[in-house]
């Protein structure tokens, strides 16, 4: 389905301070020590400029939670697992608001401190269905808590936009719930009733647990190519940086933008000829069922 919203996982950077780095001796990517007590653990090695994936992924979204409740100073991100001027901006802003060294790179003491802040917001209270469908136009509570499960598994299903936990059911929020509905075999209708609720809770808590959930995302009944827009081009694109990320392709990084472009395309053939599939460039059913595959094999 095309886009009909602007969402915000387009939104770019809000002006704040941009912080200047402090050397130090000390500074915390030289740590080499990884705290498993801390969940997602450290992954052994610095995220700076430059880095990509599913755990520049899962910073970004941390601390754009983290600003929401904590810090409403830093500025906001766009979770797109790129690892550029702006992600350096907002971790040198926590860093500083943290107490910590500022030198914008997220080592284990920065991944640390930002895991167990995320860890301890507050969550919305209660898992049981509220007995009434949410919609558009729905506000309250219950909004709130899927807005915040919604967006805690964006880092793993990157199709989903990020939107801002205000307890208001609008355009942003309804996109996220047919993203979410389309890839776990749901009626793709942007209101949750009690089957997509139990599917949310579900699935949050397999990515708090890191027991993540297989998508069952059905091909969209046409082939997908150049110039082909919408939710359906999302999946494609998120589900092949995974599998890029996963299996260390170096494969270019899409953005999740809904648009089949020239960069789509090109990780597509990519994608065709490292599994010995008909390199067209285009996304059939045979190509479709094979990228389903390998993405639930890399989360």
């Amino acid at each position: 389905m095309n886009n009909l919203f602007n969402d915000e996982n387009t939104l770019g950077m809000m002006n704040g301070e941009d912080f200047v780095e402090q050397d130090d001796m000390f500074s915390d990517q030289d740590d080499v020590f990884v705290d498993t007590t801390v969940s997602p653990p450290y992954p052994g090695t610095p995220l700076r400029v430059g880095s990509a994936g599913t755990n520049v992924s899962i910073m970004q979204s941390y601390l754009n939670a983290i600003r929401l409740q904590m810090f409403p100073s830093m500025n906001r991100l766009t979770v797109d697992g790129v690892y550029g001027q702006e992600t350096r901006t907002t971790v040198s802003q926590y860093q500083r608001l943290s107490g910590l060294c500022v030198d914008g790179v997220i080592g284990e003491e920065t991944w640390n401190s930002i895991v167990t802040d995320y860890n301890s917001l507050p969550t919305q209270p209660g898992d049981e269905y509220p007995g009434t469908v949410l919609r558009p136009g729905s506000t309250g509570t219950a909004v709130r808590n899927m807005q915040t499960r919604l967006n805690r598994i964006v880092p793993v299903y990157t199709a989903i936009n990020y939107q801002t936990v205000d307890g208001i059911y609008g355009n942003s929020m309804t996109n996220a719930v047919r993203r979410f509905q389309g890839q776990f075999g749901l009626t793709v209708d942007g209101l949750i009733g009690q089957q997509t609720w139990d599917k949310i809770v579900s699935v949050h808590t397999g990515v708090m647990n890191n027991n993540n959930t297989n998508v069952t995302s059905a091909y969209p009944g046409y082939v997908q190519t150049t110039g082909s827009r919408g939710d359906s081009v999302r999946f494609i694109q998120s589900y092949m940086n995974s599998v890029n990320s996963y299996n260390s392709h170096n494969w270019p990084v899409l953005a999740i933008d809904g648009i089949y472009g020239p960069q789509t395309r090109q990780v597509v053939l990519a994608f065709q000829n490292r599994y010995n599939l008909a390199a067209d460039g285009m996304v059939g059913p045979n190509t479709w069922r094979r990228m389903i595959t390998e993405f639930n094999n890399s989360i």
